[in-house]
Parts: structure tokens; C-alpha cells; sequence
């Protein structure tokens, strides 16, 4: 029997974990990239069977995953708007931000906009991990046709994910919420530890909570700028809501009030 064909445009972490699960599946994986070394670097590390061109991955995929930057997604859909691919029965994308996607696939035959809640703050096939997306949810987008749906969902829970219906502009405000907001706090933190203590003892002045914010703080701008540009304005309503906690949480503290932050902390449990 032959193998199944999955095409991943974009071999970073996320479309190289793709790859390397999908291959594990029994599918047989094809990789393409506007980076040359990407695509090589996917080929070393086994993540894709082989590197093809744009043409000849949309004439042979089966299912085509797009997991490149969010901007070069949104291209990519619409070129493929334009010139649908022949073969391929299910396109899923993986951006972060949904309202956008959807925005530039209307009237793509057979596209289903998605997004795992998986990752890392390193990039490259070579931080793939086929176990990336085990246990996480995985977003998807319902379109008009339910056995779409349906294609969509089986191919995201073979990764080991639970497939999880969202619309897309709750989508967003959700992980403005869960996902960006993080994102800048972990930066922001970075960054004052890394401006406030010297590079020698930091690690040693850091205990576990610390130490995840500035992995997290490790994280590229080339990935999240287009991400929170495309969600700013969600992203800038909750970053405002945690700066004025933050706020109301130091004028505890210098009236030496603990009544505050005894409540946050209750709330913050579930108490």
C-alpha cells in the first residue's frame, strides 16, 4: 500500500514536530521552505523524507499543513485562493492568531485554519519533537462542510492532541489571554533580570518560576511580532487589565495593606 502523502510548507519547530510525527504515522512527509538551509536542516534531522518545490508539494500531498510565519501563511493562503491545489483533500494551517487566517482562505476549497498549543522558545527542525502536541489542545476553526470538519479533527488527534471547535475571533481573545499576554510578561521579566543582575548570577538568583519566564523570555520577535501585530488589539486590552493589577498590587504593598493580595492569591488558587 502507499504511504499517505503529507506536504509541510514551512520546516521550523513546529511544521519539522509535524514532520516527524506524521512520518512516525506512517505518512510519507514532504518539506518546503523559502530557506534552503531550513529545508536541510529538516533533512538532517529527519523530519521530513524529502525537500521539494511549491509546485511539486501541492501536485503530490494528500494534506498540506502551512506552518510558516504568520504573514507568509496569510501569502500563502491567498495564492492558493487564487490557484487551489488539485490533489490535496484536507490544508490546515497552525498560525497563532485566527481572525486574519480565515479572513485571507474564504472560498479555499478544503481549508481548515487550526492552532496547537504547543511550542518553543527554540526554532529549527532541530527542536522538533514528535511529541510536541501529546495531550494539547489543537484549535480548529469549523467550516460550512461537516465531514471537513471531521477530516480535520481525525488528522489532529492522530499527533496525539485534542482537536477542540473554536470560532475564531474567541479564539483569539482567548490566547491573548493564555498565550501572548504570557509571552510579553516572560520578555519583560527577561529582560529586567538581564538589565538588573549580572550575567554570572542570575541563574543562581533564579528559582523554578524564574528560570521558566526567562526560557520563555528566550523566545525570537521574528515570530512574535506579526503575532501580536495581528492580535494587537485583544492582546493590548488584556496586557492593560495585568498592568493595572500590577499597579494595584504595589499600592498594597507600600500601604501595607495584605488584605489585596491575600484575595489574589485566594482567587489564584480557586479558593
Amino acid at each position: 500500500m502507499t504511504a499517505p502523502v503529507l506536504g509541510v510548507v514551512g520546516t521550523g519547530l513546529i511544521g519539522a514536530s509535524i514532520g516527524l510525527r506524521a512520518r512516525t504515522n506512517g505518512w510519507h512527509v514532504l518539506g518546503y521552505d523559502l530557506s534552503e538551509a531550513g529545508v536541510a536542516e529538516a533533512l538532517a534531522c529527519e523530519t521530513i523524507d524529502a525537500g521539494v518545490t511549491r509546485a511539486e508539494l501541492y501536485a503530490r500531498s494528500d494534506v498540506v499543513v502551512l506552518a510558516p510565519y504568520l504573514q507568509a501563511t496569510l501569502l500563502e493562503l491567498e495564492a492558493l485562493r487564487d490557484a487551489p491545489p488539485a490533489r490535496a483533500r484536507l490544508i490546515l494551517d497552525v498560525a497563532s492568531v485566527k481572525a486574519p487566517v480565515m479572513a485571507a482562505s474564504r472560498g479555499l476549497p478544503g481549508f481548515v485554519g487550526t492552532h496547537p498549543m504547543a511550542g518553543g522558545e527554540r526554532s529549527g527542525a532541530s527542536a522538533a519533537r514528535a511529541a510536541l502536541f501529546e495531550e494539547r489542545t489543537w484549535f480548529y476553526v469549523p467550516s460550512p462542510d461537516a465531514d471537513l470538519d471531521g477530516r480535520a479533527a481525525a488528522f489532529l488527534a492522530g499527533f496525539g492532541a485534542t482537536p477542540v471547535a473554536i470560532d475564531a475571533r474567541e479564539h483569539d481573545r482567548r490566547v491573548a489571554l493564555t498565550s501572548h499576554l504570557p509571552q510579553i510578561c516572560a520578555t519583560l521579566f527577561a529582560q529586567r533580570v538581564n538589565a538588573s543582575l549580572p550575567p554570572e548570577s542570575a541563574d543562581a538568583a533564579c528559582g523554578p518560576a524564574a528560570r521558566e519566564l526567562r526560557r520563555l523570555g528566550r523566545s525570537p520577535y521574528a515570530i512574535w511580532g506579526e503575532i501580536l501585530r495581528y492580535n494587537s488589539a485583544n492582546v493590548e486590552e488584556e496586557t492593560r487589565a495585568f498592568a493595572r493589577a500590577l499597579l494595584e498590587a504595589a499600592d498594597a504593598l507600600r500601604a501595607g495593606d495584605a488584605a489585596p493580595l491575600r484575595a489574589a492569591f485566594a482567587a489564584a488558587r480557586g479558593d
